[in-house]
């Protein structure tokens, strides 16, 4: 049995140890990031992808807050509508004489309006 060679006694047959913080020998140092300072003015930076994301959740959430105040105008226009209508047949109905009749001439008009109406639809 022959004795081993000095050379390649612990050794793993020439491959160069590529740790961290080892450098291999065909390799130069990466110095970019280090050396290089940031400016301003360089270019205007665009917005990352939280950003951006952010900034459609506020996009969507303006619409839609925009949205939702249009349909609660439209609601409330209907409601004040409504409510005058409302109004103006109780009055008609609530009319009386002095002895406490109801008047026939107010409610013959408000059923005449309501005939009408239906003959429109």
């Amino acid at each position: 049995m022959k004795p081993r060679s000095q050379k390649t006694q612990g050794k793993p047959h020439g491959k160069f140890n590529k740790g961290p913080g080892k450098v291999a020998h065909n390799q130069k140092p990466y110095f970019k990031s280090k050396n290089k300072q940031k400016g301003k003015d360089d270019k205007p930076s665009k917005p990352n992808k939280p950003e951006i994301r952010n900034l459609k959740r506020q996009e969507k959430a303006s619409k839609e807050a925009a949205e939702r105040e249009k349909v609660r105008a439209e609601r409330d226009a209907q409601v004040k509508a409504y409510k005058k209508k409302r109004l103006e047949k109780t009055k008609a109905i609530s009319k009386k004489t002095q002895k406490g009749q109801p008047l026939m001439k107010d409610r013959m008009q408000l059923l005449l309006k309501q005939i009408e109406e239906m003959k429109r639809h």
